[in-house]
């Protein structure tokens, strides 16, 4: 006796058929909003315009938090 896949096509309902992709659009439409708030002058950039500014802001972050690791180093704060 076979098992029945998981994973049917067609007209028959599955585990597969069931889960939508909705869930997951809605998550990742929120995430972007949510870092075009954060992420400076991103409010109408598209999606890989909106991920390389993120990666120049982190970096810019991380310089900052070096810089001011140092000066706290050095004024003894």
């Amino acid at each position: 006796m076979r098992r029945k896949s998981v994973f049917t096509m067609g007209k028959k309902k599955g585990v597969a058929s069931l889960m939508s992709r909705r869930p997951f659009q809605h998550m990742m439409r929120k995430r972007l909003r949510q870092l075009k708030k954060i992420v400076p002058d991103a409010q109408d950039a598209d999606i890989d315009i909106l991920l390389q500014q993120t990666a120049e802001y982190i970096c810019i972050l991380e310089l900052k938090v070096v810089i001011l690791r140092r000066l706290s180093a050095i004024y003894g704060v």
